[in-house]
């Protein structure tokens, strides 16, 4: 007899599946509350030095009163000037005898612009001190940026950065062009990240990003739209090599980034049809001397302000053996980038080849091109190596080796820079004794001690600009004044800085001995600060430019303060002849 059991319940297989499904869920819960992978040993190693190497690179912003560069306090003028121009006050109606403002857009105003917004929130020293740390910061961010676009296990090449954080060009404070080479990475970072498709935003934001490039300098977006344009066009082509139609091939990959890059085009091509642009002359000297700064990091890392040749040559070391191991043959389950390794290696030679074959300086106005153009070929380095970087060991090696390196160029420059504080300090003593709307001269007469040769920053060029801040007036010889493609300029056409300067470009002021007629400004100029005169060398000293500067001063000015050890003294327009503050002569000395 067949027994039968009981009826199946109703929806049993509904009721089944609402238990299945909340097993599910419970896994899926359970699985979404496990602790994530905790990152390699060497990833956490090279993750702690690269941040140690940053906070050593920012050390003397945290140690030292004021930002210790040869251009940085001139920008900082520049965008005092721009917001402090028209006050209701005596400076404000200096600042507006003195200067124009013009806002015309430019490939050399980004830093006017940032140093403007920061200055109503930190005050001149501070808004400088947040941009160097943000040009710091920008520099280490973007590269792990653009190598994350490559490979993102390759993160830790950032610390290649880090000897340029405080190399050559930030020292002379040439905040633009940092400015300017970390919007490029942030280009090259967009355009490797868009291997298959571009949409419309990835365009637009492209297009921004080379127009805020451009605004920063001319030379970074000269090699980020060219290096785009590089990229777009070796992708095209390996995609018609894999059998792709041209005109595909080209919308997918290139038709984007040509409609991307016209905008800032535009800019550059208004902007040197005003005459500002470099000249067509400039004599091309191919110079074994370059690649040998190149190949040993005399350029781009080297300062001159302290024993910093070693750790340049290491860096250099390390990067070469990183490049050289990249060379190697792809694993079949990490191919890589094609396209891009092409392009890459494209540029680098070009870089290469424009460093080495390009002028120091095209006109009066285009100036440090070699070292410049020095910072492309290793920022290239890195990126070739990042399309086949090496394990997470060897990558924690390199980082703590080029971390090392860094950090002991950035420790090695520490006494110079103290010695520069001292020096700025100095000068900056004696701002209160100048009454706010003053017109001020700094003539110099002994470079900062920290000033080794030709080719390296003075931190005291254009501490005048600083200075003038500091007492409410005007700089006589405020260095971005003087330039077109600054947004603040002298109220010409006989200004006082082309009354005073001997020289018809403009660059007798900066002279050791200065080169300037006190006279031809006599009854405008209120207040001449000298600076090292005691302890210039004999022929400085005995020099007919000095002496007749200390002539007209013995005779038309009074000597009315000297910083603490007598390093600058200030005179004041207006005094009995022959006679300083104190009683004593003013006459030349004879050394």
């Amino acid at each position: 007899m067949k027994v039968e059991g009981p009826p199946a319940p109703r929806h049993s297989h509904a009721r089944d599946g609402t238990l299945q499904g909340a097993t599910s869920r419970a896994q899926s819960g359970a699985a979404s509350v496990r602790p994530r992978r905790r990152p390699p040993p060497a990833a956490v190693v090279a993750g702690v030095a690269l941040g140690l190497g940053v906070v050593v690179q920012l050390l003397p912003l945290l140690l030292f009163p004021t930002v210790l560069s040869q251009d940085g306090p001139a920008h900082v003028a520049g965008a005092w000037v721009l917001l402090n121009v028209g006050d209701d006050d005596g400076t404000g109606a200096v600042l507006a005898e003195h200067y124009r403002i013009d806002l015309t857009p430019v490939p050399n105003m980004l830093t006017t612009l940032l140093l403007a917004g920061l200055l109503p929130l930190a005050g001149p020293d501070g808004a400088e001190r947040l941009l160097v740390a943000g040009l710091v910061l920008g520099l280490v961010g973007a590269t792990a940026r653009v190598v994350h676009a490559l490979d993102r296990r390759a993160w830790w090449l950032a610390a290649a950065a880090l000897p340029l954080a405080g190399s050559n060009l930030v020292a002379y404070g040439f905040y633009n062009f940092v400015l300017g080479v970390i919007g490029a990475l942030l280009v090259l970072a967009v355009v490797l990240r868009r291997r298959d498709r571009w949409p419309v935003a990835a365009a637009a934001g492209l297009a921004g990003l080379l127009v805020l490039t451009w605004s920063a300098h001319l030379l970074p977006w000269a090699f980020a739209a060219g290096s785009t344009l590089t990229l777009a066009g070796v992708r095209a082509a390996a995609a018609v090599r894999g059998g792709q139609p041209v005109a595909a091939a080209v919308g997918r990959h290139a038709l984007p980034v040509l409609l991307a890059v016209p905008p800032s085009a535009a800019l550059t091509a208004r902007y040197l049809a005003t005459g500002e642009g470099p000249p067509a002359e400039g004599e091309v000297v191919p110079s074994t001397q370059r690649l040998q700064e190149l190949v040993t990091g005399l350029r781009p890392f080297v300062t001159g302000w302290g024993d910093e040749r070693l750790p340049a040559l290491l860096t250099v070391v390390v990067l070469a053996v990183l490049a050289v191991a990249a060379l190697r043959r792809a694993r079949p389950e990490d191919p890589g980038p094609g396209p891009e390794r092409l392009g890459l290696g494209l540029l680098l030679v070009g870089a290469t080849a424009a460093y080495w074959l390009t002028p120091d300086r095209l006109g009066a106005d285009f100036g440090f091109l070699a070292a410049r153009l020095a910072w492309f070929p290793p920022l290239l380095v890195v990126l070739w190596v990042a399309t086949r970087a090496p394990g997470p060991r060897v990558g924690a090696a390199a980082t703590m080796v080029l971390v090392a390196a860094a950090s002991a160029a950035a420790v090695a420059r520490l006494p110079a820079q103290s010695a520069a504080a001292d020096e700025v300090a100095e000068l900056l003593a004696l701002a209160d004794r100048i009454p706010p709307g003053s017109t001020i001269a700094v003539l110099q007469y002994d470079r900062s001690v920290v000033w080794p040769a030709t080719g390296s920053p003075d931190p005291l060029r254009h501490e005048s600009s600083r200075l003038a801040v500091r007492a409410g007036g005007v700089d006589v010889g405020h260095y971005e004044a003087v330039h077109d493609y600054f947004q603040v300029r002298f109220a010409g056409p006989s200004h006082l800085r082309e009354r005073l300067d001997t020289d018809p470009l403009l660059g007798g002021l900066e002279r050791v001995p200065p080169a300037v007629d006190l006279a031809a400004v006599r009854g405008d100029l209120d207040a001449v600060v000298v600076l090292g005169l005691d302890r210039a060398d004999a022929g400085v000293r005995r020099h007919d430019r000095t002496r007749a500067v200390t002539a007209e001063l013995s005779a038309h000015y009074t000597e009315v303060a000297t910083s603490p050890t007598g390093l600058g003294v200030l005179w004041r327009a207006g005094a009995a002849p022959g006679h300083t503050a104190g009683g004593g002569s003013a006459a030349a000395p004879t050394g």
